[in-house]
Parts: C-alpha cells; structure tokens; sequence
C-alpha cells in the first residue's frame, strides 16, 4: 500500500517537474531593452554629425531652392502637430537618386533627387518619410544597435576625428529594416492626407524610379536601402483615403527649383 502510494506521489512529482520545465524551456525570452537616449541628446548628437557630413558635400545655395523646401517643410511639419524636434533641411549636390534623416532632425536631399521628381508633391512624399523615421526614433534606435552608445557619445566629448567620420558614415549608408520602413511609409501617407497631399505621391515617385532605371543600380542608393518596392508602392496606392480628401496642390514652381540646382 505504501510503495503503491509513493509510486503515485513519484508520478505527480515527475508530471510537475515536466510541467515546470516545460514553462521554463518554452517561455519567451524578451529582448534586451533599448538604450534610452533622450530627445535633447540626440539633438546635440545630430548637430556634430550634420556639420560633418556636409564637409563631405556642397550645399546649394539658392533663394529658389531654398523658398520650395522651406514650403514642403512647413507644410509637413503643421501637419504632424507638435514634433520635439528642430528640424534642418539640406539640398546637396549630388547626382545619386536619394535623401535621408540623421540624428536630431537633419534631413538632406540629394540634387538627383530633386531632379527626379516630376512635382513637388512627389518629393514631399519622401521627405515625409524621412520625417517619420526621425519621429519614430529609428535613426537613434538602429545607431545604438549598430555601433553601441558608447562609441555614439563619444561624439560629445570631441572624439576621434576619424571614428566621428566613420559613425557618420553608418548614419547615412546603413538601412532601416522592415518593419521601421512599414512604420515610416504609414506615418508619411497619414502626414501627407493631413497635409491636403495626395500619400498615392509615395507609389508615383517610386514606380517612376523603378521604371527608369528597371532594377537597382549603383547610382540608386535610395533604393538600395528602401527594399521591397512592389510592395510599398501597392500600400500606398491602396491606403484608405478619406471620403472629403480634398488634394490641395503645392505652389511652387518646379521647373524653376531644377533650374537652379
């Protein structure tokens, strides 16, 4: 009788031991969490990286160029509402098809970009973008995973000339995954309905690239670190209008910006 009730109790206690195993090899490991870095930081951080990625870089100086931005940037920005950002355009020279946001809000756009778009409204599409990557923090967020932040705060303290060329490299040349890039062309179309611009812009300037150049080329950074094209162009041209969108157009004279390029 006893040995039979030991067997028993050894069996309840071997189905728990299993169980709890079981818990404990099948629980979900979360990931290490991300370092913060706050806003006002970043900020300070963008600041000496912008002034060393334009040394690399001729800025375009011109009224026309500038005025046509400076209204896309506005129209943007007073569509998202309050941003904790100071946000800093750059027209650069530069034949590559291509723009991108580094740390802190400064966002620089290529000439061949400019000159590939048709309207203002298409390059208003991809600064969106660019704003939403800043917004949603993936630039801090993918540098802190790339090179640690310790190496990335070393920018503060003066730092080595030749590691803050290289940290500013990373920031512009390496691509945002997947997932980052879903979030920033959601936050883009939803920026450019606010903003009385039409988010099918998104699929216009990117179908258009696709089918000039018919694939990916080494001129095309832009699309290089902007993978799965197809199916980013049918999101945007299926994204949910409003039944009273009305599109509003951009008073600039585009025409005259590439003059002036």
């Amino acid at each position: 009788m006893i040995q039979k009730i030991y067997k028993e109790l050894l069996i309840v206690v071997g189905v728990f031991l299993l169980v709890w195993m079981g818990i404990i090899l099948l629980k979900p490991v979360p990931e290490a969490p991300e370092v913060a870095v706050s806003i006002e930081t970043e900020m300070e951080l963008g600041d000496k990286l912008a002034e060393e990625v334009l040394d690399n870089y001729t800025v375009i100086n011109s009224d026309t160029v500038s005025d046509a931005i400076y209204k896309i940037k506005d129209k943007l920005l007073s569509s998202i509402g309050l941003t904790s950002y100071d946000y800093s355009f750059y027209v650069v020279k530069e034949e590559q098809v291509n723009a991108f946001a580094t740390l802190g809000g400064h966002i620089f756009i290529f000439s061949g970009m400019i000159e590939m778009a048709e309207e203002p409204e298409e390059l208003a599409a991809v600064l969106a973008h660019e704003i939403g990557h800043v917004e949603e923090r993936h630039v801090v967020n993918k540098l802190v995973k790339e090179i640690g932040v310790t190496v990335l705060f070393s920018i503060l303290s003066g730092g080595d000339p030749v590691l803050i060329s290289e940290i500013a490299r990373a920031a512009v040349s390496s691509a945002f995954d997947r997932s980052q890039e879903s979030e920033a062309d959601l936050f883009a179309m939803k920026a450019l309905e606010k903003a009385q611009i039409s988010p099918r812009y998104v699929a216009s300037i990117f179908r258009r690239i696709k089918e000039k150049y018919g694939g990916y080329d080494e001129r095309l950074e832009f699309l290089m670190s902007h993978p799965n094209l197809n199916k980013r162009i049918k999101e945007s041209l299926e994204y949910p209008l409003a039944d009273d969108f009305e599109p509003a157009t951009l008073e600039i004279d585009w025409a005259a910006v590439k003059r002036n390029l």
